[in-house]
């Protein structure tokens, strides 16, 4: 890792977070946390980092379309507490899993190829397993 992606990791850390993160509370009603595998996402070069805005948007939306009622709302906040981010170089890896309140989810945003999952992805898989 670079000073380039030194920087771009902190200034995320100390304001894209937090902000990513109050805004996930307001859509969902309750605190969720983002965890994120810093040393995945700087392994590389800036480009995963730089990414990282696609997959909050993406994470957002996600959230919304789930919480669009307090049925939706009550029903994730029983099964999800912690997001868990992490980038990979193998198109293998890529995955999701909902596990003891943890959402995984494993992305391939290093090098010239982008493997994420959309909006409606992930609130599929989520659905079916609140």
């Amino acid at each position: 890792m670079g000073l380039a992606e030194k920087r771009l990791a902190e200034e995320i850390k100390t304001s894209k977070l937090p902000e990513f993160e109050t805004k996930l509370q307001d859509r969902a009603g309750y605190p969720i946390k983002v965890d994120i595998d810093w040393n995945s996402f700087t392994a590389y070069n800036e480009y995963p980092l730089s990414r990282l805005d696609i997959v909050f948007d993406d994470i957002e939306s996600f959230v919304k379309k789930i919480c669009s009622d307090d049925m939706g709302k009550e029903a994730l906040k029983e099964k999800l507490s912690t997001i868990y981010l992490t980038n990979t170089d193998q198109r293998e890896a890529v995955n999701m899993e909902l596990k003891d309140n943890k959402l995984s989810l494993h992305f391939q945003l290093a090098g010239d190829t982008f493997s994420s999952y959309t909006d409606s992805q992930i609130a599929s898989y989520v659905e079916k397993l609140l």
